[in-house]
C-alpha cells in the first residue's frame, strides 16, 4: 500500500474516531456536544504544528499519534477541552501576556471546569487546588514562571503533556490562525462562538433542565456581554468629541487666484481627569491614566487638565499634545484626606475651562453636586465603588490581572 494511501486510511479512522467522540458527547454533555457540533474536526500528522491538539475557535485539530493512544474517556476529555476554549475565548484573551504561560493558565481554568463534568484528564498539569473558580488571567498572575513552562511530564500511559511546557494542548491567537489556513479570530467570530454558546445552552435545557452552575455563569456573561472597560472609555470619548475635524469655507488667500480650496481646522479635544486622592484610586491611578493618555493622543489636538482632589484641589497639571504626560511616569498623589466631589467641578466653572469630556476616577463614597454640569460626566469607579450621582455615565474597573473586562453600570 503507498504510504499516501495509508495516510490518508488513518485520517478517515481518526476523523471517524473523533465524530463517534463527539456524538458520545452530545449524549452526554448536550451543552459542550452542542458547541462541538459547530466546530470542524481535522485530524493531523504534523508534530511540529500540533503534537496533541488544538484549536483556532472554528476546528478541533488532533494529532492522530497523540488520539490513537487515549482511551475513550481520555478522547472525550481533549475534545470536551478544545470545545471549551472556544467557549471561554481564549483566543482573544491573550493580549501582551507571555504566551506559554497563559497557556497554561488557559489550561488550567478549564481542568476546574470538567474536573468538576467528572473527566479523565490524561495528564494534569501542576496547579493548587485554591486557583479553582479562578480566570485564567488570575491563574496567570499565580504562576511562577518556571513551573508554567516546565510541562506537566509524563501520564501513566506514557504520554508526553506539553508543547516545550506550553500546556496540554497548543491554542491558536488572533495572528497565528494563518498557520492553519483558517484565518484570524476577529469580532465577527467572537460574535459566532457567542451564539453558538447560547444556542447551545438553551438546547442543553431542553434536555437535561437546569444549566450546572458553572456553565451557567459562563452562558449568562456571553448572553449579556461585558465591555472592556477600555473599550467603553474609547466609546464615551469619541461619542462627546464627534468627529476630529471640521470643514470650513474656502481659504479666502486663495480665492483671488481662482482656487476654491476648503481649510480645515484641527479641533482641539479639552478634557478634564478628577482624581479622588482619598486612598481608593492609588493602585487603578497609573493604569488608567496611561490608557487615557494614550487615547488622547491618537486624536491628535489635545488638552488634559488633571485635578487631583479629597476634600480640596491638591494639585493641577495640564498635559497636551505639544506637551504630553512622560511614559511611564511615577505618579506622586496628593492629599488623601475625606472626598467632596464639588471642588473639581467649581475649578472648571472659576477657571472657565470648557471641557468636552469630564472624568472622575474615585470610590464614589463622597457628595456630589446636585445638578449636572452642563458638559458630559463619565464616573470611572474603582471595583466596589458606589454610584455617587444619578447624572452622568459609568463604568467600573475591575482589579483582576489584566483587566479583562469591565462592566457598564448606565448611561444616566
Amino acid at each position: 500500500m503507498k504510504s499516501e494511501d495509508k495516510k490518508d486510511r488513518v485520517f478517515a479512522e481518526v476523523l471517524r474516531g473523533m465524530e463517534q467522540d463527539r456524538m458520545r458527547l452530545l449524549a452526554r454533555q448536550p451543552f459542550i456536544g452542542t458547541v462541538l457540533l459547530h466546530m470542524e474536526l481535522v485530524p493531523m500528522a504534523e508534530p511540529l504544528l500540533c503534537p496533541t491538539a488544538m484549536t483556532d475557535g472554528r476546528a478541533v485539530y488532533v494529532d492522530c499519534r497523540f488520539y490513537a493512544k487515549l482511551d475513550m474517556e481520555e478522547r472525550l476529555f481533549v475534545m470536551a477541552h478544545e470545545a471549551w476554549h472556544c467557549v471561554l475565548l481564549h483566543f482573544v484573551r491573550l493580549q501582551s501576556r507571555d504566551r506559554q504561560r497563559f497557556n497554561v493558565a488557559a489550561d488550567l481554568e478549564i481542568h476546574f471546569v470538567l474536573q468538576k463534568e467528572k473527566m479523565k484528564e490524561p495528564f494534569v498539569l501542576p496547579h493548587d487546588p485554591a486557583w479553582d473558580g479562578l480566570s485564567a488571567e488570575e491563574i496567570y498572575e499565580k504562576l511562577e514562571s518556571k513551573k508554567a513552562r516546565r510541562g506537566p511530564g509524563k501520564c501513566s500511559n506514557g504520554i508526553q503533556g506539553g508543547v516545550d511546557g506550553d500546556g496540554f494542548d497548543r491554542h491558536v491567537y488572533r495572528g497565528d490562525a494563518e498557520k492553519t489556513g483558517n484565518g484570524g479570530v476577529d469580532a465577527e467570530a467572537v460574535e459566532r462562538i457567542r451564539r453558538i454558546v447560547v444556542q447551545a445552552a438553551q438546547i442543553s435545557e431542553r434536555r437535561q433542565g437546569k444549566l450546572p452552575a458553572h456553565i451557567r455563569a459562563v452562558v449568562d456573561k456571553l448572553r449579556k456581554p461585558e465591555l472592556n472597560w477600555k473599550e467603553l472609555l474609547k466609546q464615551f470619548v469619541t461619542s462627546c468629541y464627534g468627529g476630529s475635524r471640521r470643514w470650513l469655507p474656502p481659504a479666502r488667500r486663495y480665492v483671488g487666484m481662482g482656487l476654491y480650496l476648503q481649510s480645515r481646522r484641527s479641533e482641539r479635544l479639552e478634557a478634564v481627569l478628577a482624581v479622588d486622592t482619598s486612598g481608593s484610586t492609588a493602585k487603578e491611578l497609573p493604569q488608567f491614566f496611561a490608557e487615557l493618555a494614550s487615547l488622547l493622543q491618537s486624536f491628535g489636538n489635545y488638552e488634559l487638565t488633571v485635578i487631583q482632589c479629597d476634600c480640596a484641589i491638591q494639585h493641577v497639571e495640564t498635559f497636551s499634545d505639544g506637551c504630553p504626560p512622560p511614559k511611564n511616569r511615577r505618579w506622586e498623589s496628593f492629599g488623601h484626606g475625606g472626598t467632596s466631589f464639588a471642588p473639581p467641578f467649581e475649578y472648571v466653572r472659576d477657571k472657565r475651562l470648557r471641557p468636552q469630556v469630564f472624568i472622575y476616577l474615585t470610590d464614589g463614597c463622597g457628595d456630589a453636586p446636585e445638578t449636572p454640569p452642563q458638559f458630559p460626566v463619565l464616573w470611572v469607579l474603582t471595583k466596589d465603588g458606589e454610584v455617587p450621582a444619578k447624572w452622568g455615565k459609568v463604568i467600573r474597573l475591575k482589579r483582576e490581572p489584566g483587566d479583562e473586562g469591565g462592566e457598564k453600570e448606565g448611561g444616566r
